[in-house]
């Protein structure tokens, strides 16, 4: 087994761990969120998914903020929130403006494997992230369509441990959302 297979296989697990964890509103998801991301900022740059590298350090990043704003929602009894339609419409059109912009960039300029759905997923990856940093409801929705779409781009790369991961990951978002949804109601409902 290669050392990158061994890499992807860890950050593989580390990340299930994490998605788990936070499903059940656990902070400490966040360590093992942002030790997958290292490792995998390490894989993605061997396999040549450059924008993938590059939003895993900053994944590795998120973690750190995740876990402070976690610990600062504990104290001050903050749970899941919403965002309003509007709220959505604005961030898609502007990280989908974005996405365009980084893909057009990746294949003029680098030797980008997939450089549209590298960007798409990266950048929306990167709202994503940001939500559930905020514990945004639908940030669970946002990464079952981003997880869906790495399945197919992973398994190009030959990344079989990271494109089953992403699977895996597509299906949590399904329980990882409805329990949220029952955290948000339990606390609207006590408000």
């Amino acid at each position: 087994m290669l050392w990158t297979q061994v890499i992807e296989l860890v950050g593989a697990l580390f990340s299930i761990v994490y998605s788990l964890l936070l499903m059940k509103e656990k902070k400490v998801g966040w360590l093992f969120g942002i030790l997958s991301s290292i490792l995998s900022c390490l894989v993605f740059y061997q396999t040549r998914l450059y924008a993938q590298a590059m939003v895993s350090i900053y994944f590795a990043g998120i973690g750190f903020y995740g876990l402070w704003y976690w610990q600062k929602a504990q104290k001050n009894n903050v749970h899941i929130t919403l965002w309003k339609p509007k709220t959505h419409l604005i961030y898609i059109l502007t990280f989908a403006a974005l996405a365009l912009m980084s893909s057009y960039l990746f294949k003029h300029y680098s030797n980008s494997a997939n450089p549209i759905l590298d960007s798409f997923i990266t950048l929306f990856g990167l709202l994503a992230s940001i939500k559930e940093a905020r514990k945004v409801l639908t940030s669970w929705v946002y990464w079952f369509i981003i997880n869906a779409s790495c399945v197919v781009l992973y398994y190009e790369q030959g990344l079989f441990y990271y494109s089953a991961m992403m699977v895996i990951y597509a299906l949590i978002c399904i329980p990882g959302h409805l329990s949220w949804l029952k955290i948000y109601r339990t606390y609207q409902a006590s408000a």
